[in-house]
């Protein structure tokens, strides 16, 4: 059958196609949105905290249950919302009521009742006295939070409904401000099995990561770095936190807010360079044998990636040591701790080694990278084994991959060797020629020479230290597993894909999409 249509007709038509369309696109996002939330520990500034304060004037409250929340209430005041833990004495009927306003008129005159939230369309009533109503029995709660706002208090018991409520900006707000930092997402404050108090970020992976890419790497970096920055930390955040938003008791949070998982710092922090590059991989993630990869990232190797096997055992195959010849902009420059014999037997003594006397130390065990696995020191009654990362610790070292330098050490000539001869260069011989032309001494320049060989890089101290001296001189900032940040961007600058880029840090790897 043959249909015509008019022109009029068919404008019509495809406008129509294209507003359902849209609302269908619009309706997909919002349930892709709403299965994407993770749940962040904002450890840096608002873990174990004895008041925390939201500053908006208005807020919706509600709970997330199969990873949908729902507001029961909208809550305004001017001075916002504080949030402190209450450890007083409470009684109650039991009785729920749907509202807060049902609950509110329960409360008789000089009966110092409190309305409590204690879950979805879930209100009561506690007593400071038991007297207060009949059948009142005393409340067990050790998860009792008090609320005020303007002239008012609010009690919250996350025991009966298994979770604390979350917060929404309501109003013309768009994020949750808690003064120094403000967030996307909700805001859930609770706990935990704690004393004191912790915020909860509940917000979707991609607008999370709109902070961390800026936060972890510099947005004057070249893209092809920052969509690589952003797949990995998307990654890492699955493997560790999975899609997780429900309203939640006990720990919170699996992922917190700091180096210890991936920094992040809320809308203050995002970027046009972090919005393109999240935009560019979005939902991007690294799987390995079916399962997301865990993509550990650091900032600078110092010449070489590590092992994950040599480092923290197991098997993984993905994270293998590679020699990062790209990595010609280090973030990290080498560096130099210096410290004596009576303040490395001091700090040891205090780490319960039983040292006395020291008089000397040297690299026990290195790992295929140059870093240090295990340091020897004899003393006078022995000699004892210490970990090179506890080392690390104790003189904030930036990573592992340190020499140990001594009055007696031998590191302070070059040797140059040819096919046929081999030659001993002091250090104070060697001149360097710089960008504008001029020759000077290599010691003027730099309290280390970094030489590159075929397959990593090494360094050289330029002074000795004194008799009583110890001296780290080392290269390279984390803990060298995976993808090294600084060689990223120098592969970035030599034209490497954000694809090329993940496949030379790590091995049996697939890029696809959660």
């Amino acid at each position: 059958m043959n249909t015509k249509y008019s022109a009029g007709t068919c404008i019509k038509m495809l406008l129509c196609m294209l507003i359902f369309l849209a609302s269908f696109f619009a309706f997909e996002n919002t349930k892709a949105a709403a299965a994407t939330d993770i749940r962040v520990g904002l450890k840096s500034l608002y873990m174990g905290k004895g008041i925390i304060t939201i500053y908006n004037s208005d807020i919706k409250m509600g709970y997330c249950l199969n990873d949908s929340f729902k507001a029961d209430i909208e809550l305004k005041s001017a001075g916002g919302f504080s949030f402190e833990p209450d450890n007083s004495t409470y009684y109650t009927n039991g009785n729920d009521f749907e509202s807060y306003s049902k609950a509110l008129a329960q409360i008789s005159s000089g009966t110092e009742g409190k309305v409590c939230y204690c879950g979805r369309n879930k209100w009561r009533v506690y007593y400071r006295s038991s007297k207060a109503q009949s059948g009142a029995s005393k409340v067990s709660s050790t998860e009792l939070i008090r609320m005020t706002f303007g002239k008012s208090e609010l009690l919250i018991d996350g025991t009966v409904s298994s979770g604390y409520p979350q917060f929404s900006a309501a109003g013309g707000d768009k994020v949750i401000s808690l003064g120094t930092r403000k967030y996307r997402g909700r805001m859930e404050i609770g706990r935990y099995g704690s004393e004191n108090l912790t915020a909860v970020n509940i917000v979707n992976i991609e607008s999370y990561l709109l902070s961390v890419v800026s936060c972890e790497m510099s947005t004057t970096w070249h893209s092809e770095a920052q969509k690589a920055q952003a797949i990995c930390a998307r990654s890492y955040c699955l493997a560790n936190a999975g899609f997780k938003a429900d309203s939640y008791l006990k720990k919170g949070y699996s992922i917190v807010d700091t180096d210890e998982s991936q920094v992040y710092a809320g809308v203050g922090k995002e970027s046009d360079m972090s919005a393109y590059a999240v935009k560019a991989t979005m939902k991007m993630i690294l799987k390995s044998n079916g399962k997301v990869l865990p993509a550990y990232y650091f900032s600078t190797s110092g010449g070489a990636t590590e092992f994950a096997t040599d480092v923290w055992g197991g098997t993984n195959s993905s994270f293998v040591g590679v020699f990062d010849e790209y990595e010609t902009v280090p973030e990290t420059a080498p560096w130099i701790k210096k410290t004596t014999y009576a303040e490395l037997e001091e700090k040891l003594r205090a780490k319960g080694y039983d040292v006395s006397g020291i008089t000397d130390i040297y690299p026990e065990l290195l790992s295929d990278s140059g870093r240090v696995s295990s340091v020897r020191i004899k003393y006078k009654g022995g000699s004892v084994s210490v970990k090179g990362s506890v080392l690390k610790t104790m003189y904030g070292m930036r990573s592992t991959k340190y020499k140990i330098i001594t009055s007696e050490s031998n590191d302070f000539d070059v040797v140059v060797r040819t096919k046929d001869s081999e030659e001993t260069v002091d250090n104070s011989e060697i001149q360097v020629i710089s960008g504008n032309g001029e020759i000077s001494s290599i010691v003027d320049n730099a309290n280390q020479m970094v030489v590159i060989s075929g397959e990593n890089m090494t360094n050289f101290p330029l002074s000795q230290p004194d008799e009583n001296e110890i001296w780290f001189i080392g290269m390279g900032g984390g803990h060298g597993i995976g993808m090294s940040q600084s060689g990223a961007y120098g592969m970035a600058l030599k034209g490497f894909s954000y694809e090329q880029i993940l496949n030379y840090y790590y091995r049996n790897i697939e890029i696809t999409k959660y």
